[in-house]
């Protein structure tokens, strides 16, 4: 069981990682855009991706506690 939440740790660090990267993406379409309407569905999506991000880190932090390793500060928050 250990090993299948440890690779679950894992799969949990890589998708936040992309939902990292499609935050800056989004960020700089928005930044990139002179439209209003257009610049504001590009902060939407950034919003979306950090959404994303926080459940993704919840369930992470939730993981490692279960395997009883220690929740850095930065991430505990």
């Amino acid at each position: 069981m250990i090993e299948v939440e440890r690779q679950l740790m894992e799969i949990l660090k890589e998708a936040i990682e992309k939902e990292k990267d499609s935050q800056n993406h989004f960020k700089r379409g928005a930044e990139l855009e002179t439209q209003p309407e257009i610049r504001e569905m590009f902060l939407q999506l950034m919003a979306e991706e950090k959404e994303h991000e926080k459940i993704l880190l919840k369930r992470y932090i939730e993981v490692k506690k279960r395997l009883g390793l220690k929740v850095m500060e930065s991430q505990d928050g």
